[in-house]
């Protein structure tokens, strides 16, 4: 499965408007800061995600010395209205974090980030299998970004979870919220990771090798 996630609106709301194989949602996040609820509508489903605050000592800076594990920007997930799991941001030593989504009915993946040339990626897991990929166009017009998400077809019950953790880390580390900008800017970034290895170039080349950002290749 692939998922375009468009976003609609920045600014004063940043609204997304989300569309796949057989699967069309709205996304919307806070409109004054990232604490504020999440949510992800589609059909008659609604995934709401609520900011909670992690203990106190996940707070302790550098605590990855001592082998401790810092897990900060919980937000725990309501599927209408039950609760349906949680996602973390896990920082678990010196240029060595993830995310973290553990749904209710045992499933937990892992996402690992990645920032290359004019792309963000994500490369989620589940154990030691990478199950989708997110591609991220840093390139924008008036702060809104575009992204990708392509999902291995056995797994493509979890594509409204897949698509809420997209909205998640946009909030986080895409969205601007109250700017004024009404230009293209085009950007480009690397960053390091010894999490760096999870991050294969060929994967969406592999399992989708028709498709890539822009479209459907002509081969």
């Amino acid at each position: 499965m692939i998922i375009k996630i468009k976003q609609t609106a920045s600014n004063i709301k940043q609204l997304f408007d989300i569309e796949g194989d057989d699967f069309t949602a709205y996304g919307e996040l806070g409109n004054l800061n990232k604490f504020q609820d999440i949510t992800l509508s589609y059909k008659t489903t609604i995934i709401n995600g609520e900011f909670v605050f992690s203990k106190p000592a996940n707070y302790i800076p550098l605590r990855y010395l001592f082998k401790k594990t810092n897990t900060v920007r919980n937000f725990v997930l309501y599927k209408d209205g039950e609760e349906y799991g949680n996602i973390v941001n896990s920082i678990e030593g010196f240029y060595k974090s993830r995310h973290i989504i553990t749904l209710n009915n045992g499933n937990t993946f892992y996402c690992y980030s990645r920032f290359k040339g004019r792309f963000g990626y994500i490369s989620i897991y589940q154990s030691d299998k990478q199950i989708a990929l997110v591609e991220t166009f840093l390139t924008t017009t008036d702060f809104k970004f575009n992204h990708k998400l392509y999902i291995l077809d056995e797994y493509n019950s979890f594509a409204d979870v897949l698509t809420f953790f997209v909205l998640y880390y946009s909030n986080f580390n895409y969205s601007e919220r109250f700017h004024m900008s009404k230009y293209t800017n085009y950007s480009s970034s690397y960053s390091f990771s010894f999490y760096n290895k999870k991050f294969d170039p060929k994967w969406r080349e592999n399992h989708f090798p028709n498709e890539n950002f822009f479209g459907k290749i002509n081969i």
